[in-house]
């Protein structure tokens, strides 16, 4: 089994990865919150869906994903 590696990452550190397409941003809301606000650029995978959608939404395995949410899930 692959080990994870799970850093934290600040604001002005998110924009320049963001900016310069370094990550992938994942909101891992719910459609419905997704549609009504989200980060640019993010793509929405629900914390449900992750299992069966992630391999298709991120096929590079070795890419720096960040993920986030707007709350408890």
């Amino acid at each position: 089994m692959r080990q994870l590696q799970i850093d934290t990452i600040g604001r002005d550190q998110l924009i320049g990865a963001l900016r310069a397409r370094q990550v992938t941003l994942v909101d891992v809301l719910s459609p419905e919150s997704f549609a009504t606000r989200h980060i640019p650029g993010a793509i929405n995978l629900p914390v449900a869906d992750i299992p069966h959608s992630a391999p298709e939404l991120l096929p590079d395995h070795d890419a720096p994903v960040v993920v986030y949410c707007g709350g408890p899930t």
